[in-house]
């Protein structure tokens, strides 16, 4: 199962700078992650699935190349691997 693109608030000052710029609020469907591992960094990145219509115009422009992943068929649905590097902990 995918999640599904979303459209960000548009009240308020965000939907202010949102009209005055001509742009769209749209985001493109992502999983948000939180790694983690003894004696690493913290690592929370947001992953995205190819062919979505905003990952060329991210309202918060976040969709790069690296962080779009590659569903594979896999029994009835979809699967997904993907590497993630640590930093080691900062003293």
């Amino acid at each position: 199962m995918r999640p599904a693109p979303y459209q960000i608030p548009t009240d308020g000052a965000c939907g202010k700078l949102i009209a005055a710029a001509g742009w769209h609020a749209w985001r493109p469907a992502h999983l948000h992650v939180k790694v983690s591992a003894p004696g690493h960094e913290l690592l929370a990145a947001q992953l995205y699935f190819p062919g979505d219509e905003h990952n060329d115009d991210d309202i918060a422009s976040a969709v790069k190349p690296e962080l779009v992943l590659d569903p594979r068929p896999s029994g009835d649905g979809e699967a997904v691997e993907y590497g993630f590097v640590l930093d080691p902990e900062r003293p």
